[in-house]
This record gives C-alpha cells, structure tokens and sequence, in this order.
C-alpha cells in the first residue's frame, strides 16, 4: 500500500510540474499575442489579483529589484495599463495601481475565453466533494508556492 501511495504521490507531483510549466508557457503566449512580455504580464496580473500596492512590496511579491519595478512601471504607465500614486500617509512611497481598460479586459477575456470554457466542461466531470478537495490542495500549493518564493526573494 506504501509503494502504491509512493508511486501516486510522485506521478501527481509530475502532473503538478507539467501543469505549472504549460501555465508559464500559456502565459507567456498570452502575453506576446497582446504586445507585452511575460514579466510585464504577470506584473498586471499580480496587481489585478491582488490590488494597489506600494512599489516596494511589488518588487518583493514579484522578485524583482525596486530598480527593475520602476523599468517595469514606466513602462506599462506609457501602454496605459498602470498608474503611480503618491502615499497619502509617505510621501517618499508610491503605489502602484491597475488602470481599468476595457479594451485589454476584453482582450484578456477573450484570449482566456477556450480555457474558462474548457475548465468548466472540466469541472463538470467532479463531484461537489472532487471540487472541495481540489480547491483545498491548490488553495495549499498556493500558499506553499508563496512562501517558498519568498524565502527565495529574501
């Protein structure tokens, strides 16, 4: 029964690698379809999943040096998808905030529109149960994979 579990474990943990590496791969084709590199992209992403924050703790959440965050800013306040704004509590401190664009929102829905529709074909093969497992263990892999990124970041 060991050796079953053992040989489970370890084919689920390829599947995982496969998955993140086609995400990055799907990322990454996304993100040239629409004129931006893969960085730049994930960049909006990290500030569309998780909202304004300040330039500095943009830099840790992404990995990249407070010098690298303000090439990025600059660099996607001129395509229009970012803003800067003073702190209103430090004024040495900015935040950097998401610009809602219809036109890129549209873009994006779009070019995600296969892949929602292909998850929920998907998501209609399980159980209730099934789905409450999945969203258990990807809710913990995301919270595993954030912090072993920042031990890696500090």
């Amino acid at each position: 029964m060991a050796k079953e579990r053992e040989q489970l474990v370890h084919e689920l943990n390829l599947a995982v690698q496969r998955q993140g590496t086609l995400t990055v791969l799907f990322t990454h084709a996304i993100a040239q379809h629409i004129g931006l590199s893969a960085a730049e992209f994930e960049f909006c992403d990290v500030l569309q999943c998780r909202g304004r924050m300040p330039a500095g703790q943009l830099a840790k959440a992404l990995g990249l040096s407070t010098g690298g965050v303000t090439g990025m800013v600059d660099r996607l306040e001129k395509a229009g998808l970012v803003r800067r704004v003073a702190d209103p509590n430090d004024r040495r401190r900015v935040i950097v905030e998401p610009i809602e664009r219809g036109d890129y929102k549209k873009t994006i829905g779009e070019l995600y529109g296969p892949l929602s529709q292909a998850f929920e074909d998907l998501m209609a093969s399980y159980s209730d149960a099934e789905i409450a497992t999945i969203l258990d263990y990807t809710n913990r892999v995301g919270d595993m994979m954030e912090r072993l990124q920042a031990d890696l970041n500090t």
